[in-house]
Parts: structure tokens; C-alpha cells; sequence
């Protein structure tokens, strides 16, 4: 029996927007547009999606994340599509890579805070999105009010109890 996809639907305004893991076949994803932030596509794909690929390492060197000007003019082009259209956002775990990108989205076109859009996305997806603390630091530092700088670095213990969690839903 095949494993079920996992994701979640993190943002409905004109379009849904979901967040989730790397499929093996995009035919498995709930949309027809696809931003991709790990690079890998997956075998069984048939090239009918649109698909935008964005590699992007889960670092914890923050140097290698890519330029602000590069994810902004990535979640601006993700936009012409997910203004109208259902999109899907995944890297490999549909957390960190994902996470810092859909929160980057939710900020610029949905006009939340940084620090809301970061929130809103660990309700709806996961407590262990952006649980890579340089991804969470890189977009305070870049979107975020004075009042939005301090935050809990997400810690391994929060992480192993959510891994259960969600084994225990059947979400892993």
C-alpha cells in the first residue's frame, strides 16, 4: 500500500496554498502548479505541472542561504500563479525550505507579520516549521518589526515530541 502524501493546506485567500513533502509523483500533489525548494523532482513525474524549481540547501550557515533579492523574486513570480490558482510548496520534509519561502510569500502578498506568517504556518502545517532557527532568524531579520526579533529557538526535544505526534496521526 502506497504511503499517503504529507501536507497540508496552509493558506486559503483566491487560491489554496499547501505545504508539503517531496511526493513521488507530482501527480500525488493537490495542485497543478509546484514550487519545488529542494531541487529534486520526482521520477514518476509526468511534465504536465508547472513547476518552479528553486534549490535550496537546509543549512545551518547562514551564508548559504540565498539572497533575499533571489527568494523575493521567486515568491513574486510563485505569486502570478498562486493569486489564481491552487499551488503546492514542498522541499524534502515540507518544513524548513518550504517554510521559509511560504512565510516570505505570506508576508509580501498576504500582508501578514513575519512573525504571524511563521506562527500561522506552524498551526497549520506543523509546530516544527522553520525549526531550522537560521531560517527563522534570516527572515526576522529581514521582515520582522523591532518587536518581532526575539524568538525561542525551536529546541530537539520539541522536535522528537512533534515526530511522534505526527507518526502517531499517520502524517509521517
Amino acid at each position: 500500500m502506497a504511503e499517503k502524501l504529507d501536507y497540508d493546506l496552509v493558506w486559503e485567500s483566491s487560491a489554496p496554498l499547501y505545504m508539503g513533502e517531496l511526493p513521488n509523483s507530482y501527480r500525488d500533489v493537490p495542485a497543478q502548479v509546484i514550487i519545488n525548494a529542494c531541487g529534486v523532482v520526482p521520477l514518476l513525474s509526468v511534465p504536465s505541472p508547472t513547476v518552479l524549481v528553486f534549490p535550496m540547501v537546509d543549512t545551518l550557515e547562514a551564508e548559504y542561504i540565498p539572497a533575499r533579492e533571489r527568494i523575493e523574486a521567486l515568491v513574486d513570480a510563485a505569486h502570478v500563479f498562486a493569486r489564481s490558482e491552487p499551488t503546492y510548496w514542498h522541499c524534502h520534509a515540507g518544513l524548513n525550505r518550504s517554510g521559509l519561502l511560504v512565510a516570505a510569500y505570506l508576508h509580501r502578498h498576504a500582508g501578514l507579520r513575519i512573525s504571524d506568517a511563521i506562527q500561522h504556518l506552524r498551526g497549520a502545517r506543523s509546530p516544527m516549521v522553520l525549526c531550522n532557527n537560521v531560517f527563522e532568524r534570516t527572515l526576522r531579520d529581514w521582515y520582522g518589526d523591532e518587536d518581532e526579533q526575539l524568538f525561542t529557538p525551536f529546541d530537539l526535544s520539541t522536535y522528537l515530541r512533534e515526530r511522534v505526534r505526527r507518526k502517531e496521526r499517520g502524517k509521517e
